[in-house]
């Protein structure tokens, strides 16, 4: 049987999230997450189990988000990949990790190894590309879609190509512009509306990972940007903004790109996050099922 504690000591918390994490994604690095949680500082609320040697063997690391009433995992609502990590012969304790929640709780985009928390509800789905196989962007228009699709890309990306675009890389100023043309394309629905979510962008560059902040300039002007983040062989997709009202098709264009720089790099895959936005599917991106788990939690009801 189990014993748990809970760890509220910020540096405490760094300590056991490096030496539990299972360091597999970008969502399971301190680094990123802490971009996500420095801004807001929410109360850490990690749940620490351990064996009756006194071993510790898993953790559930949670924040109490006070400005929405609830736990959630730590860096906020915009993780994924989230997940109890627990030792290795330890699965079968799952669920009594998440039994010790006694307060509201909104736990979201759940990938665990656990099968307690491969039965949970279903949350949404995460999108990824394989991309080892192929040499070129055009070979994965060509793997995926149909013949008329396929000519409907030629004839856009020709038209964008007339234009002789010039692609760059890493200028990180342009994540101003990136930011620029999320909101003018998005408008309230941009993210960017999201506090300190602009802040957020501009550590990111920070990090110590390979960044691939894709940039394209037509006659002299930044008209689209993208973020990528590359961690273990996977391009991880972020975000991206393109003046489309001047130039149709200009924010498909340039994540083309993006596959075809992973591609390029000889990447595992490209993983565009959780929720198709009316694009990921179309693209016959694999679909992934991530989980949640509420307690006592009460969405917020539409206002009529």
């Amino acid at each position: 049987m189990l014993s748990f504690e809970i760890i509220s000591d910020l540096e405490q918390a760094k300590n056991l999230w490096l030496q539990f994490s299972y360091d597999q994604t970008l969502f399971d690095t301190w680094e990123f997450r802490y971009c996500f949680y420095k801004y807001f500082n929410f109360p850490i609320h990690f749940i620490l189990g351990k064996d009756e040697s006194n071993e510790y063997v898993g953790l559930l690391a949670l924040q109490r988000n006070t400005t929405e009433g609830y736990l959630e995992f730590f860096g906020g609502s915009w993780m994924e990949d989230n997940k109890l990590f627990i030792k290795q012969g330890y699965e079968q304790e799952a669920q009594s990790f998440y039994a010790q929640i006694n307060e509201p709780a909104h736990l979201i985009g759940i990938n665990g190894n656990s099968d307690y928390e491969k039965s949970l509800v279903l949350d949404e789905y995460k999108y990824i590309l394989p991309i080892s196989n192929y040499n070129s962007y055009q070979d994965y228009i060509t793997d995926k879609f149909n013949k008329k699709t396929q000519q409907t890309y030629a004839r856009k990306f020709r038209k964008i190509e007339s234009l002789n675009p010039e692609l760059l890389l890493n200028q990180d100023q342009d994540i101003e512009k990136l930011i620029e043309y999320n909101l003018l394309t998005f408008g309230q629905d941009s993210s960017f509306h999201s506090p300190y979510r602009k802040e957020i962008y501009r550590d990111i560059l920070a990090l110590p990972f390979n960044k691939y902040l894709l940039s394209i300039k037509i006659e002299g002007q930044i008209e689209a940007v993208c973020l990528n983040i590359e961690y273990k062989g996977t391009m991880f997709y972020l975000n991206a903004g393109a003046n489309n009202q001047k130039i149709p098709n200009l924010g498909s264009y340039i994540i083309m790109q993006a596959i075809d720089i992973g591609i390029k790099n000889k990447f595992i895959a490209f993983d565009a996050l959780m929720i198709s936005y009316n694009w990921k599917e179309r693209w016959h991106f694999n679909k992934i099922p991530f989980n949640k788990f509420d307690h006592l939690y009460q969405p917020a009801q539409p206002s009529i």
